[in-house]
């Protein structure tokens, strides 16, 4: 059993915003997978597939980014996943736009979602996908992740959205190693 976690903000007002990418990109997969909507679970609303004859569950946290540990703390009670078992998908604004970078651990690197959720489980040990959101040196971090994208960057999201669902798969089948060597680094259009 797998948990993979896309962090965002809910509600239409967000729902094009920098800031949920994660949220995109488990949405991508969840349709590839043909997920089953389990509705609202766990503070966040979740879904469940199956991939390689293992249940994988896609949860994401309505607790808006700052409290997206309460979320996952919970999902993770009921579960009772390894924490190699676990994904966690978030924008990274010091990325370029267009970047994926798998972690197998490490800190939150500013990132409050991904902050919350390492306070709440007391650890670093959680593998993450970043994915990259580019950086304006003029506006504020906070104005800018939520911030929807400009209409000339949709054709790199969409493939930073396609690359990452396929990264996450790479991931449940082959481990974070592989998949790290794979997919770190910047989406390549077609």
């Amino acid at each position: 059993m797998k948990l993979i976690v896309g962090l965002g903000n809910p509600g239409p007002k967000y729902k094009e915003t920098r800031h949920n990418a994660g949220f995109m990109v488990v949405d991508r997969l969840a349709e590839g997978m043909r997920a089953r909507d389990l509705g609202r679970r766990w503070h966040g609303v979740a879904a469940r597939a199956t991939f390689a004859g293992e249940t994988i569950y896609i949860l994401k946290p309505q607790t808006y980014m700052n409290v997206s540990g309460r979320a996952v703390a919970a999902a993770i009670r009921e579960l009772n996943p390894d924490n190699q078992d676990i994904l966690i998908i978030y924008d990274d604004l010091v990325l370029p736009l267009g970047t994926l970078r798998f972690r197998p651990q490490g800190s939150d690197g500013g990132q409050k979602g991904m902050r919350s959720i390492l306070e709440y489980l007391g650890h670093h040990n959680i593998p993450r996908l970043r994915l990259g959101i580019g950086a304006d040196t003029i506006l504020t971090p906070r104005e800018f992740v939520l911030k929807p994208f400009a209409q000339h960057e949709l054709p790199l999201l969409r493939g930073m959205m396609e690359q990452g669902a396929q990264a996450i798969e790479v991931w449940l089948h082959r481990g974070i190693a592989v998949a790290m060597n794979k997919f770190n680094g910047s989406v390549v259009l077609d």
